[in-house]
C-alpha cells in the first residue's frame, strides 16, 4: 500500500514564517519612527572648541610651565565656557589649588591672571562686587622663630600677636594731707613703662611668603592699623590656626605683673646682707 504524502504541515509552517517576518518589520518600522521623532538619529557634527587642559597633576601654589598643560578639543557645552582658551593664558601663573590631570584650566584655579602677577587680592574664584570689603595686600617681616618655626605657607591662616612697648603718662600724684585732713585713697599700683603683648588681629590670610617677609591679604582699615604698629615698633609673633576654625577668640593680653601674679613668680627683693 502506498502512503499519500501531504504538504499541510508544510504550508502551515511557511505561514508562520511570513507572519513572523511581517511582525518583525512592523516593530522595526515603529522603533525607526520613534528614533526619527525623538532626533537621534539626526547626522549632525558636534561643534568643537580647543581648551587648556592639564596634562598633570598640578599641586597648589605652583608656578604652570608647558609640561603641566596642553591643548585639547572639547565639545561646545556649558561645562566648557569658562575653560581658558591659550597656553599664553596659564602659563607662569600660578595654581591657586591642586589641578587634577585632565581637568579644564579655568580663571578661577589661577592666584592670578595678571601677567607678572604671582598671587591675586581675591580669593579664588571670588569675583569682583561693589559689596565687598576693601581687600587689600600688606607686607610684614616676623622672624621664623615668632613664625610657627619658618613652616608658615601661602594660602594658610595665621593670627597676629603684637608686642608693644608702653610708656605710660604719669599720673598726677596727690598732694600730701594737711594736719587733721586724711591721705587720699590708695588707687592701686601705679602703671609702669614696660611691654604689653596682645593678639591683635585675627583671620589672615598668607599670600605670598619671601623668607621672613609676609605678604597677608586684609581690608584697608586692618592694613592701616597694621602700619601704625609697625611705626610704633611693635614685635610680631605669627601663630597658625584650623582652616576649618573661622571663630573669633576673645582674649586679654598679658603684661609682666599679670604673669608674675598668675603664675606666682616670685619677685626679687634687696637682700639683707651682714
Amino acid at each position: 500500500m502506498e502512503l499519500e504524502y501531504s504538504d499541510r504541515n508544510s504550508r502551515r509552517s511557511k505561514v508562520y514564517i511570513a507572519v513572523g517576518i511581517i511582525v518583525a518589520l512592523l516593530v522595526a518600522a515603529t522603533v525607526f519612527i520613534a528614533l526619527q521623532a525623538s532626533g537621534l538619529t539626526d547626522e549632525g557634527e558636534v561643534e568643537m572648541r580647543q581648551v587648556v587642559v592639564a596634562a598633570a597633576e598640578i599641586p597648589g601654589r605652583k608656578t604652570i610651565d608647558e609640561a603641566d598643560v596642553v591643548m585639547r578639543n572639547v565639545p561646545i557645552d556649558p561645562t566648557s565656557d569658562a575653560a581658558l582658551v591659550s597656553l599664553d593664558q596659564v602659563l607662569g601663573r600660578i595654581a591657586a589649588v591642586p589641578i587634577t590631570a585632565g581637568q579644564l584650566i579655568s580663571p578661577n584655579l589661577l592666584a592670578s591672571t595678571d601677567l607678572g602677577a604671582t598671587f591675586s587680592i581675591l580669593p579664588p574664584g571670588e569675583e569682583f562686587s561693589d559689596s565687598m570689603p576693601d581687600l587689600r595686600a600688606v607686607s610684614m617681616t616676623v622672624p621664623d622663630d615668632r613664625a610657627v618655626g619658618g613652616t608658615l605657607q601661602p594660602g594658610q591662616p595665621v593670627d597676629l600677636i603684637a608686642t608693644l612697648g608702653v610708656a605710660p603718662a604719669e599720673e598726677p600724684t596727690a598732694p600730701e594731707p594737711e594736719d587733721g585732713e586724711e591721705p587720699a585713697p590708695d588707687d592701686g599700683p601705679q602703671r609702669v613703662a614696660g611691654p604689653s603683648t596682645k593678639t591683635t588681629l585675627q583671620h589672615l590670610d598668607i599670600l605670598v611668603r619671601n623668607g621672613t617677609l609676609y605678604i597677608l591679604r586684609t581690608d584697608l582699615a586692618t592694613a592701616e592699623k597694621i602700619t601704625q604698629l609697625q611705626a610704633a615698633g611693635a614685635q610680631f609673633t605669627f601663630v597658625l590656626r584650623a582652616a576649618e576654625d573661622d571663630r573669633t577668640a576673645e582674649t586679654e593680653g598679658s603684661t609682666l605683673d599679670r604673669l608674675l601674679e598668675e603664675f606666682g613668680f616670685p619677685v626679687p627683693e634687696e637682700a639683707e646682707l651682714p
